[in-house]
């Protein structure tokens, strides 16, 4: 069976051989940004652990009856845990350590994975980490998160922890053109929307989401009363902030005479380059840099994201 993962290459290796030479932990934490694959990922590791086919090259066969429970989603020897509601609970994870002390029915291992776990409180994460400490040793729990930070230290520590990166928006692109027939101007404004995690892009494709590029009205834009009605432009559409930053650094490039292969937003070259002479250089890094604050504390912090991206609105029209 061809490995059904985009990206990931480098965990993906780690993975089989992980299984290859039976290294297998008792705990995983995956951790990445939403969409990025994560929870495929975590999938296609079960099924490596699953798949009764003995080969020298560890892949799973998508053939033997352990593969084929595992596309129908009816292995007796996985179990995904999701949050209920906002939060993943105390009595989740009480279900979890009443189940996990049994041998597995089918396979050598039971595994259960765990998504979101960034939304346990910390009642659930204290129930939680009394399994981790000493896991029975026929299964392995794989967590899930997009927000590492949240999780005690001693969660982390438990875990064997794996980093997911979204991929180059270009490269992304060229995908969901070769492999999904997406049209080249689409596939990059997807690309960029889903900030480089295919997952999202994929979401969004199923959708029937039409992406189109279309440069941000702050870039052109030159009345500072206009920042609180663009801070509420913002607010509505928030995947939109990841990809202002996009913007600008198209606009230090061209300002700077970079190779045409370094411009995301190469269908919008044109009107780019017509907007580069009302920035200076300086200009344009203060705005990156002040994007990329402004997204930290809306996403890891209480902050009021309205006032915040008010501020960065009049920062930004100054």
């Amino acid at each position: 069976m061809q490995n059904p993962i985009i990206g990931h290459q480098q965990i993906v290796e780690q993975l089989q051989h992980t299984v290859a030479s039976d290294r297998i932990a008792g705990a995983y934490l995956f951790v990445g940004p939403t969409g990025v694959g994560k929870e495929t990922v975590a999938r296609y590791f079960a099924q490596l652990i699953f798949c009764q086919q003995e080969t020298q090259a560890p892949v799973a066969c998508g053939t033997c009856l352990a593969c084929r429970k595992m596309d129908s989603g009816n292995h007796p020897d996985l179990q995904f845990i999701r949050p209920e509601g906002s939060l993943l609970k105390i009595g989740q994870i009480r279900e979890l350590q009443k189940r996990i002390i049994y041998e597995p029915l089918e396979a050598s291992r039971k595994i259960y994975i765990l998504t979101d776990v960034e939304r346990m409180n910390a009642e659930a994460e204290n129930c939680l980490l009394k399994t981790l400490e000493e896991p029975p040793a026929a299964s392995v729990l794989i967590l899930l998160t997009s927000n590492i930070r949240v999780l005690l230290p001693t969660t982390r520590s438990r875990c064997q922890i794996l980093q997911f990166h979204p991929m180059p928006t270009q490269e992304l692109a060229k995908i969901l053109v070769e492999q999904f027939s997406v049209a080249p101007e689409q596939a990059t404004a997807l690309a960029i929307a889903a900030d480089g995690a295919i997952g999202t892009a994929l979401a969004r494709l199923e959708k029937g989401e039409v992406h189109t590029e279309e440069v941000p009205e702050i870039l052109k834009e030159t009345d500072p009363l206009a920042a609180f009605r663009l801070a509420e432009h913002f607010k509505n559409n928030p995947e939109t902030l990841g990809e202002l930053a996009t913007w600008y650094r198209d606009l230090l490039f061209l300002q700077q005479g970079a190779p045409i292969e370094l411009i995301t937003h190469i269908h919008s070259i044109a009107e780019l380059q017509s907007i580069v002479p009302r920035y200076s250089r300086l200009r344009i890094q203060q705005a990156i840099q002040t994007v990329f604050n402004t997204k930290s504390l809306i996403d890891n912090t209480n902050t009021n994201a309205t006032l915040a991206l008010e501020v960065m609105c009049l920062k930004l029209l100054k």
